[in-house]
């Protein structure tokens, strides 16, 4: 778990999504795929249910997103924009 993390955190801003995605295809297994996506799209369902009741609907949402995008290339690149995005906002914050 920590040299997936760490392999996550090595990859530019912009590329981690995607570099991770590309990771998980060079060994495609339909069954991992199957689960991954399932408990992704579970997740998403909770966190936005948790938007609404009091719990971490973001986090919750955040991590299915992020089991998605090991698996689906499109969903990496919207999460790669969103890492850019969020990046540059927490900069700009930093320097007030």
């Amino acid at each position: 778990m920590k040299r997936r993390l760490r392999k996550f955190t090595a990859a530019p801003r912009g590329e981690r999504f995607r570099a991770h995605y590309d990771r998980l295809q060079q060994r495609p297994h339909l069954v991992r795929t199957l689960l991954t996506v399932g408990l992704g799209l579970l997740l998403l369902a909770l966190g936005l249910v948790l938007l609404v009741l009091p719990g971490p609907g973001l986090l919750v949402g955040f991590a299915g997103a992020m089991l998605i995008a090991g698996e689906s290339r499109t969903a990496a690149r919207v999460l790669d924009r969103i890492d850019l995005f969020l990046s540059r906002v927490w900069a700009r914050w930093r320097q007030r």
